[in-house]
């Protein structure tokens, strides 16, 4: 599967693309990020005949001033919306999540309506700092810290993330993220977990309760060559192939294509 990195007129921008399939993926991106990290990976599914949506979520895309006043439940409720609209329209929908779009697709499969899939890439279900447990104090007198993104091991991929993070969207992150990990155990669809060999934001600790709270074990993939924002990095092709196995499992021959890195 051929993969076009060309950056769009418009990078930060929703992308959709409808060809007509009765299968769609959802594209969910992270923290401080935009559809960027998507778009090449979801233009090549779209051209393997697969519908397509990677939205933005509220107040990213822009400046993280707008996302200041955001927070976990604009988030979720942006997500699920979207995936109602998905649904309404085709047969199946599985639900692709980078990072914090890997949280957010893990609370759509916990609850009711659940997508048909899901493939979470460097999901987070831990904030990786000692200071974590103090964002809701801390964002009272501090308002940003420094950017959490780029963490791409190839030379030329930039993931436009925000240069600072505001913390009052972090606390509500963090206080999503202990619920979370107590629902696992209701998500009852496929999870095709992918995991960087280097991942300089979310730690492994968020593999390891994926592993023992989902109620079904988890696929696997080991994305060797990359870091956190894999869908931009050096195993971004796999990623694509694997997204396009879990979409077309019910709709070309049940057995699925087979996926590279394992």
């Amino acid at each position: 599967m051929e993969i076009d990195f060309t950056p769009r007129a418009d990078p930060m921008a929703a992308y959709s693309k409808v060809v007509g399939s009765s299968s769609a993926v959802l594209f969910l991106h992270g923290l401080t990020g935009s559809p960027v990290p998507w778009v090449p990976i979801a233009r090549a599914v779209a051209a393997e005949g697969i519908d397509v949506s990677v939205p933005v979520l509220p107040g990213h895309g822009t400046t993280w001033r707008d996302m200041d006043s955001t927070g976990w439940a604009d988030w979720l409720a942006a997500a699920r919306g979207e995936l109602g609209r998905l649904q309404a329209a085709h047969d199946r929908v599985t639900v692709a999540g980078l990072s914090m779009g890997g949280s957010l697709a893990l609370a759509l499969a916990a609850a009711e309506g659940a997508p048909d899939e899901i493939v979470v890439v460097n999901p987070a279900l831990y904030i990786d700092s000692p200071f974590a447990p103090l964002l809701p104090a801390l964002r009272r007198v501090v308002r940003t810290i420094p950017s959490i993104g780029g963490d791409i091991a190839h030379p030329d991929r930039d993931e436009r993330a925000y240069p600072r993070t505001p913390l009052a969207p972090l606390a509500t992150f963090h206080r999503a993220l202990n619920v979370l990990r107590e629902d696992l155990w209701k998500i009852d669809r496929p999870v095709t977990a992918m995991i960087s060999g280097e991942d300089n934001v979310v730690g492994p600790r968020s593999l390891r309760v994926l592993r023992s709270r989902l109620p079904h074990p988890p696929r696997i993939v080991t994305l060797r060559r990359s870091r956190h924002v894999a869908t931009l990095d050096f195993d971004a092709d796999t990623i694509a192939e694997v997204v396009l196995d879990r979409a077309c499992t019910d709709t070309v021959d049940g057995a699925g294509r087979s996926a590279g890195g394992e």
